[in-house]
């Protein structure tokens, strides 16, 4: 699907533009009739806390346990994406693309339940499943809007009428309707923004966002028509520090970095600017029928995400070039003593560009007819998804490394020591010598540019449908139901490394001068994440480099092989069968609902290879089912009290990037030495998991408390592994990145959380209080070779999550501080090099509303006050030693400031 942006933006004008007529007319209605007597103002104004109650209603009438908020209240809220209002729900936890430059942007994109891979949710939109276009079973919510969506669902205990594959849960996106406003409504929405930190650092800040939304009612009150429209576009910057390679050991023959990671030391260093302009605009529109016998639907979603960013690095890298020869014995980086000793520091510049755009159109439409004691409902959709990467921009910068040697040539006497002892800054210990080399722009020089892309698109049908029967005793219902959904993908992708034009340098041979970083057009930054660096930041104009590319790219020719290398296409189909009754006992106050679902998938795909026996296209397909019983019951011995417990199988499909496709080479650009080498897995077997879950909630009037505790057993869990072919166990080999399937893994973990109104009168009236907590214990047991079966804690499950809110609501006014904590995390399992870890993130954010008139309300919020990383990466558990390179580092995007005005008529 291709739709061009120019086009969308003027039919989205056209769209505000009707509707802004259609509801004129309806808006002069409304008031005659409010002259009349029939309509009230509370039937038209929309506020967030009046849809915040409604949410909590919902999760009490459900049987399983299901947590929902509500995202459209931009008055008091300073995020714009769905996920980073997703992570006020207990155990929800939300992360990065660190692939895309996307954590500069200082938003989430994926939402994980209590911590599970992201992989481990169903995801869908008004019930019905989204394509999948990010390779994975993961899908970011980035591409949606506050302005679209108007709650998040978090389904933790499906149950057989529901989707099986969904260990964590599911994550369903609800869209309005007529039928959740009055008889009629008009809204506008606008805010805008400005990123502190790109503010201070002269960059581009600002941005703002608009929405328009109307809904009414017909044939008295059983047709409504919703329809809405937005765009929003906005600057930001990022600050990351980071070293450049693997840890090496402190000490000579003392084993891995694994076995050593209290005694490490850093190889390279580098410091990161981004640059991010995001732009976001959709539209959606439904129309419902809705009587005693009959019930219609009809839903239509447009939206667009787009993310044009910069990455300029400058680093130091510990390196020496031709010429400089290495005075430790054998030429290794210990001394006599046995101490690491590098020699050589190279300045270093690279840039790159990795555009983001992200599009889907979804048409659902279904019915539901009642006959009697029998309602039978059938739904059908179609998704069409795609990410695509069209601008992958590479340009590096090297030249000769200082060795303290006159003229930088012979043996060398200087080398690259970091100071880590300040974790979050990284410290370069230097002589004058090496600081006035280092710190001159004369150096280095150009040596390549390069250009990739990526694009995968996923068109999606599904039809499901179920009977269910009514009755009125112990067995109050029974359903029986299935579902047919069809997925085809069809991807394509060009390595940056594939395209290189390289530059003539005092290192390489070529036949245009690659310039100086000095020479190349843009600017400098000296005040960098409040400090100041021995090199200064250079933001390298992104203009230049795209003339670059286009004058000389054009020039290097792609075999027709490497460009099949990056075509593939596959289908997948899911078949689904369930039944389930619902048992009403004890005079209909405990419900029980038990049920068992069956799933059959199919998958197969074509993708390029090159072996032994040549390189063609090949074929590879995979078929595997699953039976998932379940049992959810909810126990009402009163009105305010509730008592749920629940136990269920379920299983994650391994997603098709994983099971089949291309393998994919990263070399180093100086040496072409292979770095890594990224490979499917045909033998990876679906995740299985027990769960079982126990709740009790308490309701009263401004008030609830729930408390759960839960447990997950998990079968063949697939583990992100970083595995290096080195014959011996350091870090100098080859780094194998491929999906493996552990042992087995589980989580046992409690939740808690509750709003309470204070009894007080005056001014403090309408102040609560509420939050959240989730505590967990996890642990993945896996195989990295025959001899080497490790336990850890499960990927992304972090042990503490809580959220703390302080609200109030008194005439006029509306206030909400709130805030976030999600505790460590373990990001990615390795074999010689300490594991990954992404350390604690804190979120405080403020908003403050004020009515100005009836349905008019103006509001001014900040994200982000107390300015804390947005993510901060290490090797090891500890904050000790700061991540390497694209694992994050050390990352800031700082404050973010919105004003805001919110009017209904």
């Amino acid at each position: 699907m291709t739709i061009s942006g120019s086009s969308t933006r003027r039919a989205l004008l056209g769209v505000s533009c009707s509707l802004a007529a259609l509801c004129a007319g309806g808006s002069a209605w409304a008031q005659s009739e409010t002259a009349t007597g029939p309509a009230t103002l509370q039937e038209i104004v929309v506020t967030g806390a009046r849809r915040a109650q409604t949410v909590l209603v919902e999760e009490r009438q459900a049987t399983g346990v299901v947590d929902a908020v509500a995202v459209g209240d931009v008055s008091l809220n300073p995020q714009t994406t769905i996920a980073d209002l997703a992570k006020r729900l207990p155990g929800v936890s939300v992360s990065q693309d660190q692939g895309r430059n996307q954590s500069a942007t200082g938003e989430a994109q994926y939402v994980a339940i209590r911590g599970f891979d992201t992989s481990f949710n169903a995801y869908t939109l008004d019930g019905l499943r989204l394509p999948q276009t990010a390779g994975g079973r993961s899908i970011s919510l980035n591409l949606f809007s506050p302005f679209a969506i108007q709650t998040i669902g978090i389904e933790k205990t499906p149950d057989a009428t529901l989707d099986a594959d969904a260990i964590a849960g599911i994550v369903n996106l609800v869209t309005p309707t007529a039928f959740d406003f009055g008889d009629q409504m008009l809204r506008l929405r606008a805010v805008g923004q400005m990123a502190e930190l790109a503010q201070d650092r002269g960059q581009d800040s600002l941005g703002g966002a608009v929405g328009v939304d109307m809904a009414r009612r017909f044939a008295d009150g059983r047709l409504g028509v919703y329809a809405s429209a937005y765009y929003e576009q906005k600057d930001s910057a990022a600050e990351s520090v980071a070293v450049q390679n693997d840890y090496k050991t402190s000490r000579a023959n003392v084993g891995s970095a694994r076995e050593n990671e209290n005694a490490l030391s850093a190889d390279g260093l580098q410091w990161n600017f981004f640059n991010s302009t995001v732009e976001r605009y959709g539209a959606t529109a439904s129309l419902d029928y809705r009587t005693q016998p009959l019930d219609l639907f009809a839903r239509v979603n447009y939206a667009t995400y787009t993310n044009t960013n910069t990455m300029n690095q400058t680093g130091l890298r510990s390196e020496r070039t031709s010429g400089q020869t290495n005075p430790n014995p054998g030429g290794a980086n210990y001394n006599a003593a046995g101490d690491y000793t590098p020699y050589g520091i190279n300045p270093a510049n690279y840039f790159r560009v990795e555009d983001v755009e992200q599009e889907l159109l979804s048409v659902q439409t279904g019915g539901k007819l009642r006959f009697g004691d029998f309602t039978a409902s059938l739904e059908a959709a179609y998704a069409d998804g795609r990410l695509d990467s069209p601008n992958t921009i590479e340009a590096a910068w090297r030249g000769v490394a200082y060795n303290g040697a006159t003229g930088n040539t012979g043996a060398s006497t200087e080398g690259l020591k970091l100071d880590l002892s300040d974790p979050r800054w990284p410290m370069p210990v230097l002589s004058a010598g090496a600081t006035a080399y280092v710190a001159s722009q004369d150096r280095p020089s150009q040596i390549y540019v390069q250009q990739g892309y990526g694009y995968l698109s996923e068109v999606k049908k599904t039809v499901k449908g179920d009977l269910t029967w009514a009755g009125s005793g112990v067995l109050a219902s029974a359903s029986v139901g299935g579902l047919y959904e069809t997925a085809d993908q069809d991807g394509r992708s060009l390595a940056p490394d594939d395209t290189r034009y390289r530059f003539r340098t005092s290192l390489q041979a070529g036949t245009v001068d690659g310039p100086s970083i000095g020479a190349t057009p843009g600017r400098l930054i000296t005040d960098f994440m409040d400090h100041g660096t021995v090199r200064p930041v250079k933001l390298v104009d992104r203009r230049f480099v795209e003339n670059e590319r286009d004058l000389y790219g054009s020039t290097v020719v792609v075999s027709q092989e490497k460009l099949n290398q990056g075509l593939s296409d596959s289908r997948e189909d899911r078949t689904a069968a369930f039944a389930a009754a619902t048992l009403k006992l004890a005079g209909g106050v405990l419900e029980i609902t038990p049920g068992v679902r069956y799933e059959d998938n199919h998958f197969e795909a074509r993708f390029f290879v090159k072996d032994a026996d040549g390189a063609r296209f090949a074929t590879a397909d995979r078929d595997y089912d699953h039976v998932d019983p379940s049992v959810i019951a909810a126990w009402r011995p009163s009105d305010a009290l509730v008592v749920r417990a629940a136990a269920r199988s379920s299983y994650s499909r391994p997603a098709g990037s994983q099971l089949a496709g291309p393998t994919t080479v990263s070399r180093d650009p100086v040496t072409n030495a292979v770095i890594s080498i990224s490979q499917p897995n045909p033998d990876l077997k679906p995740v299985e998991g027990w769960s079982y879950d126990l709740g009790l909630e308490w309701y009263a009037v401004g008030s609830n408390l729930q408390l759960a505790v839960y447990h997950k057993d998990l079968d063949n869990i697939v583990v992100p592994t970083a595995l290096r072919t080195g014959t011996s166990k350091t870090s100098d080999g080859v780094i194998l990145i491929k999906p493996f399937n552990g042992l087995g893994g589980s989580a046992t973990g409690i939740e808690m959380g509750g709003r309470y109104v204070l009894p007080v009168d005056g001014w403090m009236d309408g102040l609560s209080l509420g939050g959240n907590l989730t505590y967990q214990q996890t642990e993945a047991e896996y195989r990295l070779s025959s001899t080497d079966i490790r336990k850890s804690d499960l990927p992304q499950a972090p042990e503490l999550m809580y959220n703390l809110e302080a609200g109030y609501e008194h005439g006029p006014v509306r206030a909400s501080l709130w805030y976030n904590y999600t505790g460590r995390r373990l990001d990615t399992v390795q074999d010689s090099q300490p594991d990954i870890y992404i350390q604690p993130s804190k979120e405080l954010n403020l908003g403050v509303a004020l009515t100005l008139a009836p349905g008019l309300e103006v509001g001014a919020a900040v994200r982000n006050l107390t300015d804390e990383p947005t993510r901060w990466s290490t090797v090891g558990a500890g904050e000790r030693y700061v991540s390497p390179d694209r694992k994050g580092g050390y990352l800031e995007t700082g404050r973010v400031f919105q004003v805001s005005v919110n009017a209904t008529f």
